[in-house]
C-alpha cells in the first residue's frame, strides 16, 4: 500500500468563456480524476481480484480460459479485462530438475504506452494521434519468485508436465480485494466399499517402517471450492468385528480410532490420516486386536464399509 509521501501533487483545472482548450488541458482534467480515483482505490480500499477474473483448465488441456472481471493493484490502478481470453500453456516438459513446472498466471495493469490505438485521427494543422485506447491488461505466466507482489495480480496457479496442465487450474494463490461477506459450505461424502484406503506408515530415523493407521485422499473438486476451505471430517462405517468363519485368527472385538487429522488440505480435497492404536482392552473387550494389522486395508474397506463424511466451509 502506499503511505502519505505517495499523495499525487494535484491542480484543479477550471475553465472561462472564450478559453481556447488544448489537448493538454482535457488530459489534465482526465488526469486529475484518474489520481484521485487511484488515491481512494489504494487509501480506503485493499488490493487484489474485486470481481471475475476466473481462470478455468482441467488436467491435459494446453490452454486455460480468462473470464472478463475487475481488480485493484497496490497503486489503485484500475485492472478491466472486458473479453474472455484463452491462454495457452507454457510449452514445457516440465522443471528443470525433473517432474512438473510450476507457473503463477497473472494479470497486472497496462500504461496508455504500451497500447495499441484502436483509433487514430488527423489533426488540424499539426500531426495526428491516438484518441482511444483499449482497455486491456497485461496476462502473463510468470514463475515462484518473479512475481511482483501487489503489482502483479495472481489469478492462477497450474502445474504443467509435457506442454499441458497435470493437474486442474487452481485459484488458492489468488487475493481478494474484497473478503467475501458470507461463507461457502459444501459438504459430501466417499462411496461405502469403493474409498481408496492405504496404509498410513512411517520410517523412524534408523527404524523400521512402522503402520500407524489408515489413510486416503477425499476428492472435493465437485465442491468449486475457489481457495481452500477449513475441512471437517469423520469415519462412517462399522466398528464390530464379529467372530468370523474364517478361523480361530480371524480379528474379532470392535476397531476404534485414537483420532482422525485433516493433512494436505487443498481447494479440490484433502488427505484423511487414522490413527488405530493396537491391542487394547476395556473391561475384558478386546479393542484393536493386532491381528487387524493383516489386511487392515482390506478390513476398513470391504468388511467394515469405512468412508469419509465430510464439510467444507470457505470464507
Amino acid at each position: 500500500m502506499g503511505t502519505d509521501a505517495d499523495i499525487p501533487k494535484l491542480e484543479r483545472v477550471t475553465f472561462f468563456d472564450g478559453q481556447r482548450l488544448s489537448a493538454a488541458d482535457l488530459a489534465n482534467v482526465q488526469a486529475y480524476h484518474q489520481e484521485l480515483r487511484w488515491l481512494h482505490n489504494r487509501s480506503l480500499h485493499t488490493w487484489g481480484v474485486g470481481l471475475g477474473l476466473g481462470v478455468s483448465g482441467n488436467k491435459g488441456d494446453r490452454q486455460v480460459v480468462v473470464a472478463p472481471g475487475y481488480g485493484v493493484d497496490t497503486l489503485g490502478r484500475e485492472i478491466v479485462l472486458t473479453e474472455s481470453q484463452v491462454i495457452p500453456v507454457p510449452p514445457v516438459a516440465g522443471a528443470s530438475s525433473g517432474g512438473e513446472a510450476v507457473y503463477y498466471l497473472t494479470v497486472s495493469y497496462t500504461d496508455d504506452a504500451d497500447l495499441e490505438p484502436t483509433e487514430t485521427r488527423q489533426g488540424v494543422c499539426k500531426p495526428g494521434g491516438a484518441v482511444r485506447l483499449p482497455e486491456m491488461p497485461k496476462l502473463a505466466w510468470k514463475e515462484p519468485g518473479t512475481i511482483q507482489r501487489g503489482y502483479d495480480l495472481v489469478l492462477a496457479q497450474i502445474w504443467v508436465l509435457n506442454c499441458q496442465l497435470n493437474r486442474p487450474v487452481s485459484l488458492e494463490a489468488r487475493r481478494q480485494a474484497q473478503p467475501s461477506q458470507q461463507p461457502y459450505i459444501a459438504a459430501g461424502q466417499t462411496v461405502p466399499g469403493e474409498t481408496a484406503w492405504t496404509l498410513w506408515q512411517i520410517v523412524p530415523t534408523g527404524g523400521q517402517t512402522t503402520t500407524l493407521g489408515v489413510q486416503t485422499t477425499v476428492d472435493t473438486s465437485g465442491a468449486r471450492f475457489r481457495l481452500t476451505p477449513r475441512y471437517l471430517a469423520r469415519i462412517q462405517g462399522d466398528r464390530y468385528l464379529p467372530a468370523a468363519a474364517a478361523g480361530p485368527n480371524a480379528p474379532q472385538g470392535l476397531l476404534v480410532e485414537g483420532f482422525t487429522s485433516v493433512g494436505d488440505p487443498k481447494a479440490y480435497g484433502f488427505t484423511l490420516r487414522i490413527f488405530l492404536p493396537l491391542d487394547l482392552d476395556v473391561h475384558g473387550i478386546p479393542l484393536n486386536p493386532d491381528s487387524i494389522q493383516t489386511g487392515l486395508v482390506d478390513l476398513v474397506r470391504n468388511q467394515l464399509q469405512w468412508h469419509v463424511v465430510w464439510m467444507g466451509v470457505e470464507g
